[in-house]
């Protein structure tokens, strides 16, 4: 199903290669990868967190971010709750992480979820992380007015392609050379008859126009990593 989910919202050759690749290393690293998620599950248990959409993804964030220098700076484009961010601090303690969220509902979420709700568990969640700074705007916004660069940038916002490929783009000017682009529901809405609303042709057609900046290094279930190769685009 996501092979045909890939092929439909045109992934490149290499897409394939690196799905099946990460899929095969991840049976030698299962132990591990249950152990990062279990850990992350246990931080949580005092967290206000509704949804734990980030757990299952900690192992992954864990491999690449090591890689970076210590006081790295990271974004996230779409907070919510705060769980990866939390992550990537206490993981991290060190690093500088930028959270960018307008808290504002929109039509991908369910009617009883209450984004006052969720920001006010953000602010709870972080309050005693002082290496994690909340930015309530647009990603639009924040990006017209940036000078800073990022080593790493999580993209987890609004999910309409549109919007996805102005964040990657915006994402990828700020990413330092070396620097890494996390996507989030890179394979999501495999039942999408409107392929080029999902963030999957959003972030392909990206690719193709930076296919000779970037290198993909991991391809999740649900997410794909880039890392950065030079400052041309």
């Amino acid at each position: 199903m996501r092979f045909i989910f890939l092929k439909k919202n045109k992934a490149q050759f290499f897409v394939y290669f690196i799905y099946i690749w990460t899929k095969i290393k991840n049976i030698f690293l299962k132990k591990k990868i249950k152990r990062e998620k279990r850990l992350h599950k246990n931080f949580l248990k005092d967290k206000k967190i509704t949804i734990d959409f980030f757990s299952s993804h900690a192992f992954n964030f864990f491999q690449i971010l090591k890689k970076l220098k210590v006081n790295f700076n990271y974004l996230e484009i779409g907070s919510f709750e705060g769980n990866s961010a939390m992550y990537v601090a206490n993981r991290f303690p060190n690093s500088n992480i930028y959270c960018l969220d307008p808290w504002i509902k929109t039509n991908e979420y369910d009617e009883h979820i209450k984004f006052r709700d969720i920001e006010n568990n953000f602010d709870i969640n972080t309050s005693m992380n002082k290496n994690i700074k909340k930015i309530k705007k647009s990603s639009d916004e924040f990006f017209q007015d940036n000078h800073i660069k990022f080593d790493a940038i999580y993209v987890d916002g609004y999910h309409l392609g549109e919007q996805v490929f102005r964040d990657v783009k915006n994402s990828w000017k700020f990413l330092s050379s070396g620097g890494y682009l996390i996507c989030d529901d890179y394979i999501w809405n495999l039942q999408s008859e409107n392929l080029e609303t999902t963030p999957c042709f959003a972030i392909n057609k990206f690719l193709r126009e930076i296919k000779n900046s970037c290198k993909i290094v991991m391809v999740s279930n649900s997410q794909i990593f880039l890392k950065k190769l030079n400052n041309k685009i």
